[in-house]
């Protein structure tokens, strides 16, 4: 059977009370029916072990029944696009419980003790994932964000595949509180491949330019204002050439200056108390002249590190491109069989049976390379992301350490200078000549520092002019692009969705007729965001029919995945309201006749789970059924029961 990706399958789930089994059942591909029996099969436990699936593979989930209440842990073996993996969790009434993940099948896992379990929580806290993202990652699913708070989780996407009985009949997703529209909309658009990856963000970022041109557009006004107001008229190339012209008065007066006192005196002496300033400015600038050295081998080492580090991040990337590869050729391959012995050439025997390695005669584990190279992808991808965020931090303390390497050389000029002019001759009677060139200085120099703010206002000016027309460029990029993605969405959306009211109608048709309008050509309307369906423009029909309508689409929407490769749907699907709201028992069992139907028509991988109290006699004679028939004497949940 071919698969599509993502797919998700139940293999195994164990329920544990106080160390004991409380429930142990494995699940197949196709359907899988966990049933009462008729008429002694209400409040037996079906919907217990149904939420005990939910959560067990990311639902959140914190009313429990009592008896569920009761017991401690739920663990499910599940196959993730071919790799087996165990998830664990611990069954509490707080809410967002976090989950214990481990890459091979329950038996091993159960063995293993706390080796090789790694703990995610539900959510990403700063730089560690939360399950959801390992699963998405197994599943190839891309990281969607729902709405400003976060991203899509694994709970959302499981609103869609699991169908309850305490969510209204009328809705199609499971029910919660504070829902919203547009997450129902982001989870439907992405499970039926209609979610354009490029869209959602093309429009974060354009709210997010246009805000940010807004604010650059009132600085530049208000700072042209407060300019006009001053009467002058600045931009960077009349500050830069009265900048130099007065660098070079200070230059010629400073040479004049010093002319002047090296002709008046050859002796050189300091002036009464000089001598402690220079001794003063001689420290701070051994001082200054000691820090930029330290900061300079500092750079040196993080240039070495970061150059290193940019060498392991290559390799790691490296490395998990050549994993996929070789998952990619495992698959295609399959494992490698010899007829002769490699080492002296003899003819190999046939191995005693399918499972074993033909040369060495070792049992083989049928996904036990899926397992390893899932586990291996994962623990690559923590090391990528732990690089990536030591290397943001190295160049982070690269361009501090640079920026104070500049202060300080700065400070150091500053110093040097000083000290010069105080250690060169020094004119002890009044010159009227080099005042009245000291009083010429000091001018210059404090309409030099004028300046130079005058030149951070240009500068400012000039950034916030520069600013505005690269954000109306990128507005005007995001706002063509967003029209034309949304496009393409919206012709893609149209011919899933048609694929699904088509087939809603098509299962409709073969209901049991108590509702006559029901016929393949009913025109079936579904809307995500709304949340609900509906036939003929009508949703008010009993509340029976209401339930196989919202089977019916469930169904559909099952149907199309296993048909059309585009679809992100996980090809899995857990109904537990088969015949809720006064079913008849009639029309419950051709119910389940159609899923079995349609399941035996589908070539792709995939899984069906429901729960029902009035079996279909020949389905519950098949190899479709799950576990014990369950009455009030023998309950799905054996409380206290069972081997450890």
């Amino acid at each position: 059977m071919m698969r599509f990706n993502p797919s998700l399958r139940l293999s195994r789930l164990v329920v544990l009370k106080s160390g004991l089994r409380a429930y142990d059942e494995e699940f197949h591909a196709g359907v899988n029916i966990i049933r009462g029996v008729p008429g002694r099969g209400n409040s037996v436990g079906k919907s217990t072990i149904a939420d005990m699936i939910f959560f067990a593979l990311g639902g959140d989930l914190t009313r429990w029944k009592p008896e569920a209440a009761s017991c401690d842990q739920v663990l499910a073996e599940v196959v993730v696009n071919g790799s087996v993996v165990t998830l664990r969790r611990e069954i509490a009434e707080a809410p967002q419980q976090p989950m214990w993940i481990y890459f091979g099948d329950f038996d091993t896992a159960s063995g293993a003790g706390t080796d090789g379990w790694q703990r995610y929580s539900y959510r990403r806290m700063s730089d560690r994932e939360s399950f959801t993202q390992v699963l998405f990652r197994l599943m190839d699913m891309p990281e969607v964000p729902a709405e400003a708070e976060g991203n899509i989780t694994m709970h959302q996407l499981l609103r869609l595949m699991y169908v309850d009985q305490m969510t209204p009949v009328d809705r199609i997703f499971r029910a919660e509180r504070n829902d919203s529209a547009l997450r129902r909309q982001a989870v439907g658009d992405l499970l039926c491949g209609v979610f354009d990856a490029r869209l959602y963000p093309a429009q974060l970022e354009l709210r997010e330019k246009e805000k940010a041109y807004e604010a650059a557009a009132q600085q530049y006004g208000a700072l042209s204002r407060v300019l006009a107001a001053a009467g002058e008229a600045f931009n960077l190339d009349f500050v830069e050439a009265r900048r130099r012209s007065l660098e070079a008065d200070i230059a010629t007066i400073q040479t004049e200056i010093q002319a002047l006192k090296s002709h008046r005196f050859d002796e050189r002496q300091l002036a009464p108390g000089q001598s402690s300033i220079v001794a003063t400015i001689k420290t701070d600038l051994d001082r200054v002249n000691g820090d930029i050295a330290e900061l300079q081998v500092l750079v040196g080492q993080l240039t070495y590190n970061i150059a290193d580090a940019d060498m392991l991040i290559d390799e790691i990337q490296r490395t998990l491109a050549r994993l996929r590869e070789g998952e990619v050729a495992s698959s295609a391959l399959g494992p490698l069989n010899f007829l002769f012995c490699p080492s002296c050439f003899s003819p190999l025997k046939d191995t005693d049976h399918e499972h074993q390695c033909k040369l060495c005669r070792s049992d083989v584990e049928p996904d036990g390379d899926r397992s390893r190279f899932a586990r291996m992808r994962n623990e690559l991808e923590i090391q990528l992301k732990e690089s990536n965020h030591l290397q943001a931090k190295r160049r982070e303390d690269l361009t501090a350490a640079t920026l104070r390497a500049a202060k300080l050389t700065g400070i150091r000029d500053t110093l040097a200078t000083e000290y010069l002019n105080l250690t060169r001759n020094y004119l002890t009677e009044t010159d009227a000549q080099i005042d009245r060139l000291n009083s010429r200085l000091g001018y210059s120099e404090r309409e030099l520092i004028e300046l130079q703010r005058e030149r951070q206002l240009a500068e400012q000016l000039a950034e916030l002019s520069r600013m505005k027309a690269e954000l109306n460029e990128d507005i005007t990029r995001l706002k063509e692009d967003i029209v034309l993605w949304r496009g393409q969405r919206d012709r893609q959306q149209e011919n899933v969705y048609r694929m699904i009211q088509e087939r809603t109608a098509m299962i409709l048709a073969k209901d049991v007729h108590t509702e006559a309008e029901f016929t393949e050509e009913s025109d079936v309307y579904f809307d995500f965001s709304e949340d609900r369906v509906t036939v003929n423009g009508k949703s008010g029909f009993s509340a029976s029919s209401l339930t196989v309508i919202r089977n019916a689409f469930h169904l559909a929407l099952h149907w199309v995945s296993c048909t059309s490769p585009i679809l992100r749907y996980p090809r899995f699907l857990l109904l537990d309201n088969i015949e809720d709201k006064g079913m008849t028992e009639q029309r419950s069992q051709n119910f389940q006749r159609m899923i079995a139907a349609i399941s035996e028509k589908l070539e792709a991988e995939h899984q069906i789970i429901y729960t029902t109290s009035m079996v279909d006699p020949d389905l519950d004679e098949s190899d479709m059924t799950v576990g014990e028939r369950y009455d009030f004497s023998n309950k799905a949940l054996k409380i206290g029961l069972g081997p450890s």
